[in-house]
């Protein structure tokens, strides 16, 4: 794709919209990678171009550049140019997560493959993380491979007290949302979560359902428990996703100024 002759023919500066040029710039580029006229890879139209080509600043250009490398829609490669950068899925890790609803969210049709929901016996690490007494470690197993759109994201385990939530083995986790099912089949609503993120070699059974190359390949193994209201631990899931589809992101405000805010998000990449 001839990014530049794309934008010479389709874009035009609007003087009555009260939106900067350098918005509007941004803006109309977005909107091509997200319909997927500009491809990922895809050479965008050098700075220097695009001012003769729109008859702008190098700085109006530059504030557009920055904007679109900050959302992570392009990437800059040293002596090459920018490039339409591979998809990334933002995840706010500052507020409770869901899946299906952030991939929804962001134009993105989330489907999972179940490769396990069966009741079980716990094993010793998740008897710890649930605080299953002895006697009642039955839990719900289901672990799933998470994909938006066609592409693999997170390979993601979950056990849940089986007491809490029987016959949710009858359910087709393929086509619905495991929260809303606990939600409203079973009155179970998460309230707040912790999260620790490990860096980790995915190993070969993995990386086998996360396509990944034939080479070793960082990840990131997310490991989070979950409370109801009353402080019960319900839910114990570790995800891996590869280190090349997940960033993360902290923004942090001085709480001097500002009222205290702490902005942690979490980016897959497709």
């Amino acid at each position: 794709m001839d990014t530049g002759r794309y934008i010479k023919e389709n874009f035009r500066f609007n003087d009555d919209t009260g939106i900067s040029m350098y918005s509007q710039l941004a803006s109309f580029i977005r909107h091509q990678v997200r319909l997927g006229v500009f491809n990922v890879n895809d050479k965008i139209v050098t700075e220097n171009e695009l001012c003769d080509i729109l008859k702008i600043s190098r700085t109006t250009v530059r504030l557009a550049m920055n904007e679109l490398l900050e959302e992570g829609l392009i990437v800059r490669q040293r002596g090459k140019g920018s490039f339409v950068a591979d998809k990334k899925i933002n995840r706010k890790l500052n507020s409770l997560y869901n899946f299906s609803d952030s991939m929804r969210e962001q134009g993105i049709k989330p489907h999972s493959v179940v490769l396990q929901a069966a009741v079980v016996e716990a094993d010793e690490m998740a008897a710890q993380k649930l605080n299953l007494p002895e006697g009642q470690r039955k839990i719900f197993l289901l672990k799933r491979v998470r994909y938006g759109d066609d592409t693999a994201l997170l390979l993601e385990t979950t056990a849940i007290p089986y007491n809490l939530c029987q016959g949710i083995e009858q359910y087709d986790f393929e086509v619905r949302s495991l929260y809303d099912v606990l939600k409203n089949q079973f009155g179970l609503n998460i309230t707040h979560a912790t999260e620790r993120i490990d860096a980790i070699i995915i190993n070969k059974s993995a990386a086998h359902h996360l396509q990944c190359p034939e080479k070793v390949m960082a990840g990131y193994q997310i490991e989070r428990v979950s409370f109801l209201e009353s402080g019960f631990v319900f839910e114990y899931t570790t995800s891996v996703t590869r280190a090349d589809k997940c960033s993360f992101k902290i923004d942090l405000f001085n709480t001097n100024q500002f009222k205290s805010r702490i902005d942690f998000s979490r980016q897959l990449k497709r």
